[in-house]
């Protein structure tokens, strides 16, 4: 018998595998939620390369702007803590692999 061969990934690509978005406090209806998820995953993952959290907050801002209205917040990083007042129903914090990332609206 012949044994199934598997491809050798990179570090970069078995991370990109095996990373999801975990969400650790969401306050906001599920359609609004996924809708966010998918917005915050993409710019992380546009910018993670070169580490322009800069950039992926604003893209992140910008876009849920556009999807849900104006004043929307965000911020990105490795380690942080958080006390906000926000807008009910429009708030989002999550961890997509070992960036938190928070979104919010006031």
């Amino acid at each position: 018998m012949l044994a199934a061969q598997t491809p050798e990934l990179s570090d970069a690509e078995y991370r990109k595998l095996v990373s999801k978005p975990v969400v650790k406090s969401a306050d906001m209806s599920p359609e609004m939620s996924s809708e966010a998820i998918e917005v915050m995953t993409m710019a992380v993952d546009k910018f993670i390369n070169v580490k322009n959290y800069e950039a992926a907050a604003q893209l992140i801002k910008n876009s849920l702007d556009k999807k849900f209205g104006a004043s929307w917040h965000c911020a990105i990083g490795e380690g942080f803590g958080f006390e906000i007042t926000y807008q009910k129903r429009n708030m989002i914090y999550m961890y997509y692999g070992q960036l938190g990332v928070l979104a919010y609206k006031c």
